[in-house]
């Protein structure tokens, strides 16, 4: 934005961005009206300097303000002139009073610093829920602040604008950091069974940690327990991980280092099922195939849960392992290996005993069965070993030159959607046998700049029976900030909805609601939820309170040369809270349905 001094249209610029950013849609639309700019700039987004904003600038700018004033009263030794960020004001002089209509809980001070808490295997973390009833039109996040140590977790109850003024959703929060500073969150993950849909699983570098998240009540006095699964040394990586359809434990892939004799390290891969308890089972993986470090990319159980599958790559060569999940005993071979001469990337489950691979140069289909092949090379020129009784059996080899790097799976329609983050390329297959072949209607080639960052199908609703060839819908996010719906059937795929985050705001992470009637984006401080059976106004538009969203985690303050986490973001079983997770930083949203609108319950059961 240059060196020189900020003019009206700087300002003007930057509050409309906060304010747009904050979902703050009433206000940016009137500061847009009320803004008058030259005529040639009657776009606030045509400013010269508008490319170079980034997101949050406003923000960024008083924080790197409020540091160098903090610095400078050390430096000069002098008393600081903003006070906003500390607990004690200094009174000052009535020649610098000026009248207000607001009142002292207007501007609550920031909670303390929570202190850091022992990394004990079982802690208790107090839990403050806020009973007071909410004015609707009040602005997100404003409570006052007691003069207590933070808790743990901090609710906080919002009421969020749309569009659609008849309509105003309103949610419960719960944050908290974690209390690990090497730690960082990778997936979060809550139990696919209902009668344990308040447990969550957080994994990443540093950090295997189930969590016991109450439903919100009024109670004040819940308290909310986590458990460290496994003893996780600095260094030491959950690459991946999923539950087990029962939800009676989850599965995870661990990467960690041991030292040699000589001071050398070396990569160590392990793979095991972990519960409340600790850890249930061990696997035997044949990592030793691939030759040099690698570490286990994807997990995924079939819909039975009686098979598991691995991916592997040392991004030379790939590896995928089928395991029974059926059997007892406390370690488990798998029962079929399949080497790879390329990087295998992902693979899903087509059915109980068939898979789809993807990777560089490949989307293949499977069928684990019964050993009849030796060792050896298989029809597509892959080195092919197996221990036990199944094997891979090639049932279809896609023609493509491209490095697929996602793959899912309708079983409904026996649909095959996979994309290519480097070739801005997303693809469509629908069975004809024996081939497989794109689906009409779908582009195979991505627009420019629209690269997807995840892709999902609605989930199957156990409630209703889903016969074959029923429309299903798909949907996709991009880096530009799009989001899309597809329908989908075995011959045809058209586009229903589409989407935006917002300006300058990534799409990065997607989850559906259980009966996949309802959808959730995230990018990196925001998330919002379609109804899709109501039209394309978010039914809630949710963005972190910056003064608890970094509480407890100031080496993660927003800053102008952050790279960005990705972030995860994960629908519970009763399709009531989502879990929002980015960085060291946790949110649990809860979704309060109007009082004023005639809408029949649906997933989330609440009205307010």
């Amino acid at each position: 934005m240059g060196d020189g001094a900020l003019g009206s249209d700087h300002i003007n610029y930057l509050i409309l961005r906060y304010l747009q950013e904050a979902g703050h849609e009433s206000a940016a639309k009137a500061l847009h009206q009320d803004w008058h700019r030259p005529q040639e700039y009657r776009d606030p987004e045509k400013l010269p300097f508008a490319p170079l904003v980034k997101q949050h600038e406003l923000v960024h700018i008083i924080q790197d303000a409020i540091f160098h004033d903090q610095l400078l009263a050390q430096v000069t030794n002098q008393s600081r002139r903003f006070n906003l960020t500390t607990r004690h004001f200094a009174h000052r002089a009535s020649t610098d009073t000026r009248p207000s209509t607001t009142t002292q809980h207007d501007f609550p001070l920031p909670p303390a610093k929570r202190s850091r808490k022992s990394n004990d295997s079982l802690n208790l973390d107090a839990m403050h829920i806020d009973s007071q009833p909410q004015d609707p039109h009040q602005e997100p996040h404003r409570h006052p602040t007691p003069d207590l140590p933070e808790p743990g977790y901090v609710p906080t109850t919002s009421s969020a604008t749309q569009t659609d003024k008849k309509l105003k959703s309103k949610s419960e929060t719960m944050y908290w950091a974690l209390d690990q500073p090497d730690a960082n969150i990778m997936h979060a993950l809550w139990n696919p069974h209902l009668s344990q849909s308040t447990r969550l699983l957080t994994v990443g570098e540093s950090l295997c940690r189930f969590y016991d998240l109450p439903h919100q009540t009024k109670n004040p006095l819940q308290r909310a327990h986590h458990t460290d699964a496994e003893t996780m040394t600095k260094g030491s990586v959950i690459t991946a991980a999923c539950w087990h359809p029962s939800g009676r434990y989850a599965t995870c892939a661990l990467d960690s280092t041991r030292r040699l004799p000589g001071g050398r390290h070396e990569s160590v891969r392990s793979m095991f099922d972990a519960t409340v308890q600790g850890t249930k089972r061990l696997y035997d993986l044949q990592g030793y195939l691939l030759q040099h470090s690698a570490i286990v990319v994807a997990l995924r159980y079939n819909n039975s849960g009686t098979r598991l599958l691995s991916v592997s790559t040392n991004m030379k060569r790939g590896l995928v392992e089928i395991w029974d999940a059926s059997q007892p005993a406390a370690s488990l071979d798998p029962v079929a290996v399949k080497l790879f001469n390329q990087p295998v990337i992902d693979a899903v489950w087509a059915s109980d005993d068939s898979i789809v691979v993807c990777g560089e140069n490949r989307l293949d289909f499977y069928q684990i069965r019964n050993a009849s092949l030796t060792n050896g090379a298989d029809a597509n020129g892959d080195s092919f070993a197996s221990t036990g009784t199944k094997n891979f059996a090639l049932q279809y080899s896609h023609p493509t030159d491209k490095q697929w790097d996602k793959v899912r799976y309708d079983s409904v329609n026996g649909v095959v959607a996979a994309t290519s983050s480097s070739d801005d390329c997303t693809i469509l297959l629908a069975k004809t046998t024996p081939r497989w072949v794109p689906l009409s209607g779908f582009p195979i080639e991505g627009p420019a700049s629209k690269r997807a960052t995840a892709m999902a199908f609605q989930p199957l609703d156990t409630a209703n029976n889903t016969g074959p060839n029923v429309p299903r819908r798909l949907a996709i996010t991009h880096d530009s900030g799009r989001v899309r719906v597809y329908r989908v059937t075995p011959s045809l795929c058209e586009t229903l909805h589409e989407f935006t985050m917002g300006p300058h705001e990534a799409a990065l992470a997607l989850s559906w609601s259980p009966t996949g009637s309802c959808l959730a984006v995230a990018s990196e401080e925001a998330v919002k939820i379609w109804d899709l059976n109501s039209g394309s106004v978010p039914l809630l538009t949710w963005r972190a309170a910056a003064t608890h969203w970094y509480q407890g985690d100031e080496n993660n303050l927003p800053n102008g040369d952050e790279t960005g986490d990705e972030p995860s973001l994960n629908w519970d079983a009763e399709g009531k809270r989502l879990i929002f997770a980015v960085g060291r930083k946790m949110a649990a949203i809860r979704l309060l349905m109007p009082s004023k609108t005639a809408q029949p319950k649906d997933e989330f059961g609440v009205t307010d």
